[in-house]
């Protein structure tokens, strides 16, 4: 039980005026951190020079909420929260609630976290009231009788409660719209309403959305990009950006948000850090006179520092101007001032997911260190340049028709199930998966067509239609463009096994008889899906539908039929990327000039949003389909043969050059098959486009 004193002493706090000081200077002296070495130490302000303003901002009663965007591995949590924490605890005794983005967050955040800060400082860890039901994972009461929560967002957490404090960490990973009443940040201060000038509302966070306009340009030095999340509120603020004095010129300048602020070469062959280009020389670019500087320069740039609002400048070393009025103060770090993370370790972490972009075609890495490293929202390469019809017909280059030319190591076909026909398409691929369009054409008319009468094709209702797929497509062979009258097979052929009603059930029968036939290394179903944005999904995912239990569906599958499902989000952001490549060798596609206008118009009908690919019009889009096709078997070959990658110096038979390549056969007779000679007003087999 407690002693009467300890009670007076108790109740006595809660009476007392708030102690004047300032934030940074509380955290020094109460706030204990792990240092380098591994011990316990007093919070340092020098480490973090660009985190003291933000930080005493937390304080002042000029503002009623602050917004920070920086990237990772800056101190800003540990500072802006933990800091506030322990100011709150020693200096200004008054509710306060830390929202982090889930349930299983909080808990890690609360252990982890705030239990060890008040571990290791003393100071914090004796205001704790006695009981241990008074510090519980969510809740922490403190002698004074305030209250430390830390919660997530929802509306049973943000509603109903008036808080001094409300302090948001990785805003940008939360909800944006809570149950339909509003952000978390708008909620937040809600809570801090009551306490008018005292009350606070902090956003950290680094960048987690994308730019939403590409077209856009600053109508102020310091404006924000459009985006979501805090970035938007940081616009709203008096919008300060951090300056930095180059130590070649002595000119203040600030440095940008992303990979711009620093210089670097590479060889864009290798895209690595083992290039020992990248080492010798790279540093940051002083955009007030252009010198490159060394980072043995970086920290003494930061503790020379200056936080300029938007409307004011730098004389003398001194901010003078009038900034503007708010009551927001708001702060966006660029991540080469971050000080636990070097300018080689930006750049590495850059190249690494810019590799891995020439590879797959997919952002996620890099919209990640964009983000996260760099401290910048990400603009998606989608949104970079629009890919125009006739643009691209311009590169079709000069081809001898459906022959396979120099540097193709193997040959893929694709197949899109439409009303009425067999859209095929067959695309060569060499080293890096270079490619070239090879033959482009339809299968409409029907085996059961006779001498005296002509049937289209009827994908949906006949099973024997599908059998026209073995000679005039997976069976298929194109002579080399040498003149040695050698022909390459088809390696593997990818089917769409969804369409009309009929299709599927189709699908899956002809896949028995290719299983039949021994041709399952060669033939492969497919089924396009579109996950939930920013899910983590494989580019391709072999499945083995089972239908048996369901009265409804007509597809006879009952587990034993592989069918691929196609990530077409990926695969298409990987084939829109490579239709914008200008330059020849990875990912680069050759297109004939035999094919036609209406061939580009369907690779640009498909427009991007945050949901996906989607084709508004309802126009044709097979080639786009297609080559989405090829990314996906490209990729099923990996797996099915247990492969990461091609070793194109050490690859497989049939991948290797001409002279030992397993796919080619000098004494293979031009098998194709041939259309019947065209009667007049009648359609002639396998026409060829």
């Amino acid at each position: 039980m407690s002693s009467a004193a300890a009670i007076k002493n108790d109740v006595s706090k809660l009476m007392r005026p708030p102690v004047r000081m300032k934030v940074s200077d509380a955290a020094n002296k109460f706030v204990k951190v792990r240092t380098a070495s591994g011990g316990v130490g007093p919070y340092d302000p020098s480490v973090t020079p660009y985190m003291v303003e933000p930080m005493n901002c937390l304080s002042s009663r000029d503002y009623e909420a602050e917004i920070f965007v920086g990237p990772a591995q800056s101190g800003k949590t540990q500072s802006l929260v933990d800091a506030k924490v322990g100011y709150v605890i020693k200096c200004d005794p008054s509710d306060t609630m830390i929202l982090q983005t889930s349930g299983d967050t909080a808990r890690d955040f609360s252990m982890r976290r705030m239990a060890r800060m008040l571990r290791n400082s003393p100071e914090l860890g004796a205001e704790l009231a006695p009981g241990g039901k008074n510090d519980n994972t969510f809740d922490k009461v403190f002698r004074a009788g305030n209250i430390l929560s830390i919660g997530w967002p929802s509306i049973n957490q943000l509603s109903g409660k008036a808080i001094k404090n409300m302090l948001l960490t990785d805003y940008d990973r939360m909800p944006q719209d809570i149950d339909k009443e509003g952000s978390p940040f708008a909620l937040s201060q809600k809570r801090t309403t009551t306490f008018l000038s005292r009350g606070m509302t902090l956003a950290e966070t680094s960048p987690g959305f994308e730019v939403l306009d590409a077209q856009w340009t600053p109508h102020t030095p310091h404006e924000a990009p459009p985006t979501r999340g805090a970035l938007s509120l940081y616009n709203l603020g008096d919008r300060r950006r951090w300056y930095w004095k180059c130590p070649e010129c002595g000119e203040y300048y600030m440095p940008p948000p992303g990979i711009e602020g620093l210089s670097f070469k590479y060889d864009k062959d290798l895209f690595g850090v083992t290039d020992p280009q990248v080492h010798g020389e790279y540093g940051a670019i002083c955009s007030a006179n252009g010198c490159i500087i060394d980072e043995k320069h970086k920290k003494e740039m930061n503790a020379s520092g200056l936080w300029v609002p938007e409307g004011c400048e730098i004389i003398d070393g001194k901010v003078v101007g009038d900034r503007r009025k708010t009551k927001i103060a708001s702060f966006w770090l660029p991540g080469i001032a971050a000080a636990y993370q070097s300018w080689l370790s930006l750049i590495e972490k850059y190249l690494n997911a810019q590799r891995e972009y020439e590879v797959t075609g997919t952002e996620e890495s890099l919209k990640t260190t964009t983000n996260v490293d760099q401290g910048a929202p990400y603009l998606p390469r989608r949104m970079q340049s629009d890919i125009v019809a006739a643009d691209i017909e311009k590169r079709a280059e000069k081809s001898n028709k459906h022959k396979v030319p120099e540097g193709v190591r193997y040959l893929l076909a694709k197949i899109d199930v439409q009303k009425g026909r067999f859209v095929v398409q067959v695309d060569g691929y060499g080293v890096d998966y270079e490619c070239w369009v090879i033959d482009r054409f339809d299968i409409k008319i029907s085996k059961r067509t006779s001498d005296d009468d002509v049937t289209l094709l009827d994908p949906a209702s006949y099973i024997e239609d599908w059998d026209l797929i073995i000679d005039q497509v997976i069976k298929k062979t194109y002579e080399l463009d040498d003149g040695s009258s050698r022909r390459m097979s088809i390696l593997a052929t990818i089917c769409d096994s969804a369409g009309q009603p009929g299709v599927t059930a189709n699908a899956y029968s002809f896949y028995q008889k290719i299983k039949r036939l021994g041709l399952t290394k060669r033939f492969f179903l497919t089924k396009g899906i579109r996950p939930k944005p920013n899910a983590n999904n494989p580019l391709v995912k072999k499945s083995y539908p089972d239908n048996s239990g369901s009265s409804a569906r007509k597809a006879n599958a009952k587990g034993e039929i592989p069918v691929w499902l196609l990530n077409t989000t990926q695969t298409k952001d990987a084939v829109s990327a490579d239709l914008k490549r200008t330059d020849q060798g990875r990912g680069f596609i050759h297109f004939p000039d035999w094919l036609g206008n209406w061939f580009y118009e369907e690779l640009t009908v498909e427009v991007r949003d945050d949901k996906g690919w989607d084709n508004p019009n309802k126009a044709r889009n097979e080639a786009f389909d297609l080559f989405s096709y090829g990314k996906g078997l490209n990729k099923i070959l990996l797996i099915e043969e247990k492969r990461k990658e091609l070793n194109w110096d050490n690859p497989p038979a049939w991948a290797a050059e001409w002279e030992s390549n397993s796919q080619i056969d000098i004494d293979v007779a031009a098998t194709a098959v041939k259309p019947k000679r065209r009667r007049r007003g009648t359609i002639s087999k396998g026409v060829t486009l």
